[in-house]
């Protein structure tokens, strides 16, 4: 049987606060903190610290789902990409301006369709949304 792992929307409402609500879910009892980004949001997904072990088959529930789908919409999606620009080498510049005419354009992924996309590329997730 999977173990059932739930992140629940109400929990957060920005995309800081849904790390910490990652870092609840995924690394209890851990005497050290993730680093706060979608690359660990993804090592974690893989399993290994303390949860589950790796790619171990679990079940992962997301409650009050609409409300996160609301929280990480298009303003904290386009804000996010322009911190990444001004963060970015002059190499990665042009992904990111790339990155927000697309979402400016409605072409592009939100942070939430980027975290739903991270999660169903682990075949080991059964993944099940809740309102």
């Amino acid at each position: 049987m999977r173990q059932t792992l739930i992140i629940d929307g109400n929990n957060f409402s920005n995309l800081e606060s849904f790390y910490e609500e990652i870092d609840r879910v995924f690394t209890k009892d851990l005497d050290w903190t993730t680093g706060h980004n979608l690359d660990v949001f993804n090592d974690l997904l893989r399993g290994g610290f303390g949860v589950y072990e790796y790619e171990e088959p679990i079940q992962l529930i997301w409650k009050n789902i609409s409300k996160s789908k609301a929280d990480l919409e298009f303003k904290v999606t386009k804000k996010w990409y322009e911190k990444k620009l001004k963060e970015s080498s002059i190499e990665n510049q042009q992904f990111f301006k790339d990155k927000i005419k697309d979402l400016t354009q409605n072409n592009g992924q939100t942070l939430f369709d980027i975290i739903l996309e991270i999660i169903a590329d682990h075949k080991h997730i059964e993944f099940k949304k809740f309102d």
